[in-house]
């Protein structure tokens, strides 16, 4: 879409107040969006998708009812003067940088793309600015309202929302038939902070790895590719060295966890996908921990993210990658028992319920207008 085109089709969508607006960043955060865009639509709403990705599918598959638009130049002007009952997003930060709110959007909810707490991995101000928030369990609500408390905030609607995508692995995984491929697959998937995996011990990681019978897969955040350009182009030449190595370009992560039979990841928040929604356990990295908000102490609630990392994998050092094969013995060993004991941790941490999906199809829908 070229600019002109691009002013044209923001100017025309500001004529009109929308009912529901989603933004996402990239194609890749649809799959959060997914089951309550469907379920809007069914229940006769008119929804407005906006994306910053050109490559994103619904650009040539939007449903009826629903108008899909690419901006890239005048993100930040269309944001300050949408007119919207609710607008829905999974980017934090909103009001603080580019991205104001508008005076003319009656709702502005926050749904969040990882499982992980929001105090340490999440700038300080991430939430400040919206809303209502769809929590993914009890623990994020009660950081939020310490949060509230502390900094002399105003009171968020908190929605018991849960992390839809776990269901939605589980359900896929259990329609998989038995894979046929000799060697076990591992999949490489870190996160896109300073200190990461790509960023600290790759090199080191994939030699280790090439000794071993496995098939290794990287999957690299779409943020890491976006904002580490060089970094990932030094990556994608590096792999080329080892054969039986890929880059994944599955657009959805949730077909290439189908097809892992370990993930090696640091800080991400695929690792309670894939230990929840795989029901296997992670080997982790040990790196750095990953902080945005440096204050994040002050709340004096550990984050989910540390406190059950040794429930959930085996972790390893980076400057120990020699003994990884260890480590994988030890995965296996910990793989007995695992699936129950991630069924019951599911049930005490997250939300995940119909019920608790329909509280969040209910709020929105209780928020539409009809002037």
């Amino acid at each position: 879409m070229s600019f002109f085109s691009e002013y044209s089709a923001v100017f025309k969508l500001l004529k009109e107040k929308q009912q529901v607006v989603f933004y996402s960043e990239s194609g890749y955060y649809y799959q959060y969006f997914e089951k309550l865009i469907q379920d809007l639509l069914s229940n006769g709403i008119e929804i407005c998708y906006i994306t910053s990705d050109a490559k994103d599918p619904l650009l040539a598959t939007a449903p009826a009812k629903m108008k899909v638009i690419r901006v890239k130049w005048l993100l930040g002007f269309l944001f300050s003067k949408l007119k919207a009952d609710v607008m829905i997003m999974t980017m934090p930060d909103l009001g603080n940088y580019l991205f104001k709110r508008s005076p003319e959007v009656g709702v502005y909810v926050y749904m969040f793309h990882a499982a992980v707490s929001t105090h340490q991995q999440y700038k300080k101000a991430a939430f400040f600015s919206y809303d209502a928030i769809f929590c993914t369990g009890e623990y994020q609500q009660k950081e939020i309202r310490k949060a509230e408390e502390l900094y002399g905030l105003r009171t968020k609607n908190l929605i018991s929302y849960g992390y839809l995508l776990l269901d939605k692995i589980q359900r896929s995984v259990s329609s998989v038939s038995v894979k046929n491929e000799e060697k076990l697959t591992i999949l490489i998937a870190p996160s896109w902070f300073d200190g990461c995996i790509f960023d600290t011990c790759i090199e080191e990681l994939l030699s280790e790895l090439s000794k071993l019978p496995y098939k290794v897969v990287l999957r690299s955040h779409p943020e890491f590719e976006k904002r580490k350009k060089k970094s990932f182009k030094k990556i994608q030449q590096l792999i080329k060295q080892y054969p039986g190595m890929e880059i994944d370009r599955l657009p959805s992560v949730l077909e290439r966890l189908q097809s892992t039979d370990i993930l090696i990841t640091d800080r991400s928040g695929i690792a309670f996908e894939f230990a929840f929604g795989i029901k296997k356990p992670v080997l982790f990295i040990d790196t750095s921990l990953k902080i945005n908000n440096p204050d994040y102490k002050e709340l004096e609630i550990e984050p989910i993210e540390n406190s059950i990392r040794s429930e959930i994998g085996v972790a390893i050092s980076p400057n120990n990658l020699e003994q990884i094969k260890d480590k994988l013995i030890e995965l296996q060993v910990m793989s007995v028992g695992f699936k129950q004991k991630m069924e019951n941790l599911s049930s005490e941490f997250f939300y995940n319920s119909e019920s608790a999906y329909k509280t969040g199809l209910d709020y929105i829908i209780s928020k539409l207008r009809n002037d």
